[in-house]
């Protein structure tokens, strides 16, 4: 008896069942055969022993899932903590209020509101400018308003105005732009000057001190210079300031720390200023 029956070979186009003379036959479901092309799915019977067919397509194995790295997890968990972490930090910062720092933009009022509270006589803390400064309203007396000139050009734009302190020493820093209509700036026509204002000898009113006027350097148009005015008294006596621009004598911007000071200063008319 031979030892072999069949064989199965591959071809371009397909598989075949080829029988090898084998005296007890082969067959494809159910005919006997010498040779024929397989399907899958087909019955051989190749002597006693009965065989199924099947094309098995991609016959590598099923590749392994790749093990959970726990550090990566861990890793990733952390880089994600960091970041919440820095977006919660970055929105407390912005939203923290500055109470020594003034916007101007934000403070400055109309003339014709001024104007307003003076013909009307309020004495409201917001009128009267002493509601905001701590310990004063109790014991000072409100003061008139004082309507300012409805028209300021901004060629001198105070940007911002700071009050500073450091021990009994008060310093106010002022941040100005020029913003002349002209190719140069006339800075022997600028003036800036500063009004402090304190708690008169009675602790009944308010006392102005003659106002301090800023030495301007040489200055470029279109440019902004800071300035520096020290108050010349002790911290714990300045009550408010108020800060006018000049150009040509005529005024251009003006900034109040507390802002409702601005109504209550004298306005003063800078003098040597062409």
């Amino acid at each position: 008896m031979r030892d072999h029956h069949a064989t199965i070979e591959r071809r371009l186009d397909g598989y075949y069942l080829r029988g090898l003379g084998n005296p007890n036959g082969v067959c494809v479901n159910g005919q006997a055969i010498t040779e024929q092309r397989l399907a899958s799915g087909d019955e051989l019977e190749i002597g006693p022993v009965h065989l199924q067919f099947e094309i098995v397509h991609g016959g590598g194995a099923k590749r392994r899932r790749r093990p959970i790295d726990l550090l990566q997890v861990l890793a990733v968990a952390v880089v994600g903590a960091v970041i919440i972490g820095e977006i919660v930090l970055l929105g407390q910062m912005f939203s923290e209020s500055r109470p020594k720092k003034v916007k101007l933009d934000a403070v400055r009022t109309t003339s014709s509101a001024h104007m307003g509270a003076a013909a009307s006589g309020s004495s409201s803390p917001s009128a009267s400018g002493f509601g905001e400064i701590p310990g004063a309203g109790d014991r000072v007396a409100p003061a008139p308003t004082i309507a300012e000139p409805s028209l300021l050009n901004h060629v001198i734009r105070l940007a911002r105005v700071e009050r500073s302190d450091n021990g009994d020493v008060a310093t106010v820093t002022i941040q100005a732009k020029a913003q002349a209509g002209e190719r140069e700036l006339n800075t022997a026509a600028v003036a800036i000057g500063v009004q402090f204002a304190t708690v008169d000898g009675a602790g009944m009113g308010v006392d102005w001190r003659k106002p301090v006027w800023v030495p301007i350097p040489s200055w470029e148009n279109f440019s902004s210079k800071a300035f520096t005015v020290r108050f010349p008294g002790t911290a714990h006596e300045l009550v408010g300031f108020v800060v006018r621009t000049y150009y040509h004598r005529v005024m251009q911007d003006v900034a109040a720390v507390p802002p409702s000071m601005r109504s209550l200063a004298p306005i003063p008319t800078p003098e040597g200023s062409p």
